[in-house]
């Protein structure tokens, strides 16, 4: 490696929430809509509820998860998430274009 090329390989993993790699594997796994408490307790509550609420959020702004729907819970709406493609999530299968990048 030159004086000034900068190692991305390096980087990548640093940046990506571990989270969301769990949130992907888990649920390409598990192949059924999933709420954010459903994933915390897959986890055994190793991120809790806020944080793979907000992580799934995340995911779905990139196009990586969409809601597929909404249902009552408690005085709450807890929200469904299925992978939108293994195309997003795995980019690795065809050409890489994130679609966060836009942003």
């Amino acid at each position: 490696m030159t004086e000034n090329s900068f190692n991305w390989g390096a980087l990548l993993p640093r940046l990506i929430h571990p989270a969301k790699v769990a949130i992907i594997e888990a649920m390409k796994w598990v192949d059924v809509p999933l709420a954010p408490r459903d994933l915390d307790l897959h986890f055994d509550e190793q991120f809790g509820v806020s944080l793979a609420s907000y992580q799934m959020r995340s995911l779905a702004e990139c196009g990586v998860v969409k809601k597929v729907r909404q249902r009552p819970v408690r005085g709450a709406l807890q929200t469904l998430y299925v992978l939108s493609s293994t195309e997003l999530a795995f980019p690795e299968h065809r050409g890489f274009n994130d679609p966060c990048q836009a942003k």
